[in-house]
């Protein structure tokens, strides 16, 4: 199998421990709630780690005869709350979280061989119950160089 699954589980595990020590790492902000997947009913603060990766491709050459794999990880970041500007700060917090948990070590505990985030869009809004709602979408683009078992070699062969 393609380090889809353990690419996740990694990024999944980092984002749960970044949530453990929010309290350290970003004083005064509201610590938020992670995520297998997205939550069935929306809390007020929260990061969910998508369960599915996408845009999966193989392509280029990493090394003659084999290829890279690319594949992205998608992160949301969500805060509300009646005042814009905490939401909005919240929002950042979490997004810079993301960040520095791909940072910290890009090969995601060796699944990956390399990985990096980008914001995909983000937003911030006010809804009819007069709370505000910040959103992000984190990218974690991840490349695999050259990766196919060596079971499935001797199949093909």
């Amino acid at each position: 199998m393609v380090t889809f699954k353990e690419a996740r589980d990694e990024l999944y595990r980092r984002m749960a421990k970044v949530a453990e020590g929010f309290a350290d790492l970003y004083p005064g902000v509201q610590a938020p709630k992670v995520y297998d997947g997205f939550p069935t009913s929306e809390p007020p603060f929260y990061i969910a780690v998508d369960s599915i990766v996408d845009t999966a491709t193989m392509g280029g050459r990493a090394v003659p005869g084999a290829g890279k794999l690319d594949f992205t990880i998608h992160v949301l970041c969500f805060a509300r709350h009646s005042d814009q500007a905490t939401a909005s700060a919240t929002l950042l917090a979490y997004v810079d979280a993301v960040f520095n948990a791909v940072m910290a070590d890009q090969r995601l505990a060796m699944s990956v061989d390399n990985s990096f985030p980008s914001i995909e869009a983000a937003g911030a809004s006010g809804d009819s119950s007069k709370y505000h709602m910040a959103a992000a979408s984190v990218g974690v683009q991840c490349s695999v160089f050259a990766k196919c078992p060596q079971k499935f070699r001797e199949v093909m062969q």
